[in-house]
This record gives structure tokens, sequence and C-alpha cells, in this order.
């Protein structure tokens, strides 16, 4: 692909911004646009698309003629989207969803479908909302295999939604903000003590609470969590003695010791089934959860009845009261 530089290629530019009719760019060109920003590279494109890699590369070079910027730079074996590029992202992402809303949705009938529908979640203390959304879908769109899917780390969300590895996902809030996404409340719970009452008795205090062994979850990500920084900030640290790949197995690890494990309160409906819990002596923010789809769905009729079902179990399970106007804080 004949990236633009300097130079000679310059006055070319010039030629073309004074010639080219910006009227010209259609949906296709900034859907083929976005694609390329996201991935990196002409060929996956061409493939996303069933195009050939040049006809991307003439849809690209349109591009650069109407805005002037060579919008993609070689970086390794793949390119990189330019400055100018990054920035018409998000106004080339609303340009698409106001045309999109022009046409009439498109028609869905969940009796008929015969696909997958993969929901991603972070944690297994979903297994309550798992069961009522699987069991709402069998009723409504019987022959819709249901598939469920772990995002983790939160970094990989926005990733995973753009591969259609997953369709929607439910997260904790501010677990991925990026532009290509949407998202809206879903539900929230509260962190608390999960410990096995044969071996050792609830914390009360702070000082128990930092003085005692703690088993945590790895998801993969980095930096301090909340109960990292809220026990910073009254002098104390917390001693981790076991950390575990999952929420679920940590559980079962607990079991016959005195480690102790913060974690969210519903996973005592599930898997912590042999655990007893008791508050955290810590003032700890509630965890609250939003749905999350790819914008480029955002007028589908398939995601818009899938949100909307996802959308009733959390309503039935936390109550919209607990959906709107409260101060949302991740972990």
């Amino acid at each position: 692909m004949c990236l633009k530089g300097c130079g000679e290629q310059s006055i070319v530019y010039n030629f073309l911004m004074e010639n080219f009719d910006i009227f010209r760019l259609d949906g296709h060109a900034l859907r083929v646009f976005l694609s390329v920003c996201e991935t990196g590279s002409i060929s996956k494109t061409a493939a996303a698309f069933d195009l050939n890699q040049s006809t991307i590369s003439h849809t690209i070079e349109k591009m650069r003629s109407a805005i002037g910027d060579p919008l993609f730079v070689k970086a390794g074996r793949g390119i990189v989207p330019t400055e100018t590029a990054l920035s018409l992202v998000p106004r080339v992402e609303t340009l698409i969803a106001e045309i999109q809303s022009l046409a009439v949705p498109e028609r869905y009938d969940p009796a008929a479908d015969t696909r997958r529908f993969i929901l991603g979640i972070q944690t297994p203390s979903h297994l309550e909302d798992v069961k009522l959304i699987q069991a709402k879908l069998e009723l409504a769109a019987p022959q819709v295999r249901f598939e469920l899917r772990r995002v983790v780390p939160k970094e990989r969300i926005p990733q995973m939604l753009q591969d259609h590895e997953v369709d929607l996902a439910i997260v904790i809030s501010g677990a991925a903000r990026a532009a290509t996404l949407n998202h809206r409340p879903y539900g929230q719970d509260e962190m608390v003590v999960f410990y096995d009452p044969k071996q050792r008795g609830p914390v009360e205090t702070v000082q128990d609470y930092s003085e005692a062994r703690h088993g945590v979850v790895d998801f993969g990500g980095s930096g301090k969590s909340m109960v990292e920084t809220s026990l910073e900030r009254l002098g104390y640290q917390r001693k981790i003695a076991l950390v575990s790949p999952t929420a679920s197995m940590l559980g079962g690890l607990l079991l016959g010791t005195d480690t102790i494990a913060t974690m969210p309160r519903r996973l005592a409906g599930s898997v912590y089934t042999g655990l007893a819990h008791c508050p955290v002596p810590l003032e700890l923010p509630p965890i609250y959860y939003d749905i999350m789809w790819h914008r480029r769905h955002e007028h589908s009729g398939r995601n818009i009845w899938l949100r909307t079902l996802v959308d009733e179990a959390g309503r039935e399970l936390y109550g919209a009261a607990s959906l709107t106007g409260k101060k949302r804080t991740s972990y």
C-alpha cells in the first residue's frame, strides 16, 4: 500500500484538496476508514468487508484526498492512524450513527433466529443473572445458542466487542471506556468479606482486616484496587497470602483455611455457598455494572432486542432504583 509522505507528494495532496469534492465520500468510505483505524490493517479490513485490498486502498486514498492528510503511516508490519485520523474517529462514528438512524431498523424475529448470542461477563457473581437471561432467551428465541465468555482483562473488552467475540458484555462500570463502545446502567452490588466459619470468625475492625491473610483474584489488569487505596488512606496494608486465577476457584481455596477474601456479595448465592460473609470494615462505594456493546450495533434490530432482554433481567434482579441517580465508582 502506498503511504504518502512529503515533497512532491505534498503537491499532489494540495492539488487533490483543491479539486476533490468532499461530498463524494459516502458511508462505505467512512466505515472502511474506521475499520482500518481499529485493525491497523488493510488486509484485515478487506477480509471483513469481503473485498480485495486494492479496493480498500483506493477507498482510503479517497479519504486522504478529501481530508488532506496521510491518515495512516507505517509502523512495523502494520500501519497506525495519524493524529488527524484519531481526531476524526469520534466525528466519523457520529456521522455513521446518524446515517444509520435514517434507515428503518432491521426487522428481527427472535423466534426464527438460529445464530449464537455470546454474552461476556467479568465475574461468576452474575450466575443468577445468567440463569434468568438464559430462561428468557429460551422462551423467546428457542433456536438461539446461548454462550458465555469471560471478558478479562478489562483492557481487552473493546477489542472483544469489536471482533464479535461477544455480542454484549456485563461489566463493572468504568471497566472500559472507548469511543467505539456504548453502555447503559445494569445493576449494582457491594463488597463483603468471605471466610470459612469453621476456621475463623468475622473481621470486625480495620486492624483485624489488615492483619488477616487475604486471598485475591488475578484479573490480569494493573494498578491498585479500591481496597488497597482505602486501606492506605488509613495507614494500613493487607497481606496477600493467596492469588487465584478465577473468583470461583478462590472460593474453593478459602474452605478449610483462615484466609479471607473481599468479593462481591452476590457470590454468596453461587460459588461461595459454603462460606460465611461479613461487612468490610472500610467505607467502600457500591459496585455498579453496565451493559456494553459496540457502536456499530447501536441500530441493529437483533442487538437492540438482546439489550432489552438483558436490561429486563437486570431490572428484575436489581430493581430500577439501583440503576440511576447515583455516582458510579469502578474498582
